[in-house]
């Protein structure tokens, strides 16, 4: 899945904190690119799906409940 994909690249580093469809495109690849545009804007906060990231401007997101910040998470993901 797609997000699980993106929370792997940032705790490995791959992607920073606030990224674009683009860099997760590079780094998570696999998927049509139109999925990277159409799974980011879909769910984000405010949309009537489920709320995973966080638009600061347009292109620009985080992960609602970044795996790097939350450190439970984070080891879910390393073990």
């Amino acid at each position: 899945m797609l997000l699980e994909d993106i929370k792997r690249a940032r705790i490995r580093g791959k992607i920073s904190y606030k990224f674009r469809p683009k860099d997760v495109q590079e780094k998570c690849p696999g998927f049509a690119r139109s999925t990277y545009y159409s799974f980011l804007s879909r769910h984000m906060q405010g949309k009537e799906y489920k709320e995973y990231f966080v638009r600061y401007s347009r292109g620009i997101y985080s992960l609602k409940d970044d795996p790097v910040v939350n450190e439970r998470s984070l080891l879910e993901f390393v073990s």
